[in-house]
């Protein structure tokens, strides 16, 4: 197949992935492939509500534009929008959901899949294919997945949608495909200035429609207490450790003009996944710790989060502005963003699961994880522009999974290599132990026990006994917000290994319920963190109601297949006790 490869750039608010989306509204058959869950689920909800003009389709003079999409789209106020606040059933098309958290079915035979980039497989041929954030095909843990759609996606068109930097090493890519490119390029659509002042280190000068950017979970708690008290403007926050779902909902927080929320606080999370109706961002710092260390900020990082203030259409007065809180700053900032972005010189390739399990078989058997995964770099060459994929804290996931999951085969082993694991929270890790303890006696994963000795449901538990009794003055300890982080984070896990694992991990509908009061507990602990106090009911129930569409949790040749699984497995086990009893 020769492909057409048609590449959407340009900087944050430029509307670069809008034509791309409704090519794939007009498709027959095609998927969308994004960063984020939440962006998979966005695209999803709009496709099926008929919110996105196909191409080619005329759209309607009455309708409104949707200003809430994440989704890097134009809807120019004045003409007729092509993507609308309100669905329409002649613009409705069938499409399914696939992350690694959850799948939502609607029909087994929709023509369209909304899918995060991982979850890609290779199918017959589409009509068309987006792949969004294109930019991230190097980045040293994902990238791979970036490539894998690039090079295998079988679309007719496959659309490429990220910045100007990813343009040369596409090119470089498809230089042996035989495919044609073509690269359009898009400008930002409201102006960015950079203020003459820094804020001179003085919250004071903050203001209605700010978004302040730290980089450390403690400042933003800090910078948001010392802001409401200097400002009498109450603040959101929104960083990486919160669940995306409460980032989302802090994001509508901050947008709706009556919430009482007129500043958000928040870390380089802003700078994907969130539609912010950032006036000014205002930079605290231009340095962030690695983990390692504290480095500069990259370019290509100034520049994205920057670009969040001023979105099209969501302001009064068109463009956005950026400064720094400290003078010292402003010069770096400046300089930043009047110089490009440097080209992605790399594409991320991995090492396929196949071929880690055949140098497994030639190794000694007590070779440990460390050691076979090494091995394809002391053996195999990699061409440039590839480069392999290396993961992080590799050591420290090798001797967990060596030293807790030395039993299980080896493609087990691999699954936990590969899963959402928060390898630097011990809380996280023993119940991540627990799992595997049980899955390796038991073969079933009852998500209770796991938590048994945890402090996560007497923590969830207290919280949501506040929250019936209408406490005004509780003040979250310092443990809350990071017990039910981490909470929602197991439960994530949990549903990552039901979707790949659904007889071990069975508990899809008590473990998804426990996520949603999960939430609820850190939205209400977030209110309750300022000192300023507005009444505003949560937007999680409206949510379900509005949006709700009807789908199935899988297709629905794979539920009763599962179905007909748990049943026999089930007589089994009363089998195996009643054998046991006579047997006594």
């Amino acid at each position: 197949m020769r492909r057409k490869v048609i590449m959407h750039v340009g900087p944050t608010n430029s509307g670069k992935t809008h034509m791309a989306l409704r090519a794939l509204a007009a498709a027959r058959v095609g998927v969308y492939a994004g960063p984020l869950r939440l962006l998979a689920h966005e695209i999803w909800e709009r496709l099926n509500k008929g919110q996105i003009v196909p191409l080619g389709v005329d759209p309607d003079d009455e309708a409104q534009p949707d200003t809430t999409l994440i989704a890097d789209v134009v809807n120019t106020e004045g003409s007729r929008p092509t993507v609308r606040k309100e669905g329409s059933s002649k613009y409705a098309r069938e499409c399914n959901l696939r992350t690694g958290e959850e799948a939502r079915y609607v029909s087994d035979s929709a023509g369209l899949l909304s899918c995060t980039v991982e979850m890609i497989t290779e199918s017959a041929e589409l009509d068309v294919a987006v792949v969004d954030e294109i930019q991230m095909i190097a980045d040293t843990d994902r990238g791979a997945a970036w490539t894998h759609a690039v090079l295998g996606l079988p679309a007719r068109e496959l659309h490429l949608c990220g910045e100007e930097t990813a343009v040369p090493i596409i090119e470089e890519l498809l230089k042996d495909t035989g495919d044609e490119l073509i690269v359009k390029r898009y400008e930002r659509l409201t102006p960015l200035v950079v203020q003459e002042e820094s804020l001179e280190g003085d919250l004071n000068r903050v203001q209605k429609g700010d978004c302040v950017v730290t980089f450390s979970r403690s400042n933003i708690f800090a910078l948001k207490q010392k802001v409401e008290r200097a400002t009498g403007l109450r603040c959101a926050v929104a960083y990486g450790r919160l669940p995306p779902e409460i980032r989302s909902e802090q994001a509508a927080l901050f947008n709706d003009p009556n919430s009482g929320y007129d500043v958000m606080i928040g870390s380089d999370a802003i700078g994907m996944g969130l539609n912010l109706k950032i006036k000014r961002i205002v930079f605290e710092a231009l340095r962030k710790f690695d983990g390692d260390r504290e480095r500069m900020l990259s370019t290509s990082q100034i520049k994205q989060i920057a670009g969040r203030a001023g979105r099209y259409g969501l302001h009064g007065e068109p463009g956005g502005f950026v400064t720094t809180l400290n003078a010292d700053d402003l010069p770096a900032l400046r300089s930043a963003l009047s110089m490009p972005a440097d080209p992605l010189t790399m594409a991320r390739l991995v090492i396929k699961s196949s071929w880690l399990d055949s140098v497994s078989q030639v190794l000694p058997p007590d070779a440990s994880l460390l050691t076979i995964f090494e091995v394809p770099g002391y053996v195999s060459k990699v061409r440039q522009p590839f480069q392999a994929t290396t993961q992080h804290r590799l050591d420290e996931m090798a001797k967990f999974v060596d030293t807790f999951a030395n039993d299980l085969t080896f493609e087990d082993k691999l699954l936990y290599m590969s899963a959402p694991i928060s390898w630097s929270d011990p809380a996280f890790l023993e119940v991540l132990k627990r799992f595997v303890r049980m899955y390796q006696s038991q073969i079933r994963v009852d998500i209770y026990t796991a938590l048994r000795s945890a402090p996560f449901l007497p923590m969830l538990t207290e919280i949501e006994e506040l929250m019936s009794t209408g406490q005004l003055r509780f003040s979250p300890s310092p443990k809350t917000l990071p017990t039910l982080e981490t909470l929602h984070k197991v439960l994530v896990l949990y549903m990552w290994l039901g979707n790949r694992n659904g007889m071990a991990y069975y508990q899809r509908d008590e473990v998804y319920d426990l996520k949603v009061r999960t939430e609820h507990a850190l939205e209400w602990c977030l209110e309750k963190l300022s000192k300023l106090r507005y009444k505003r009911e949560s937007g999680f129930a409206k949510t379900e109601v509005e949006n709700k569409i009807d789908y199935r949790n899988g297709p629905k040749s794979s539920v009763e297949s599962d179905a007909k699984r748990m049943r026999a497995m089930l007589l089994a086990e009363a089998l195996v006790e009643k054998s046991g009893a006579i047997s006594q």
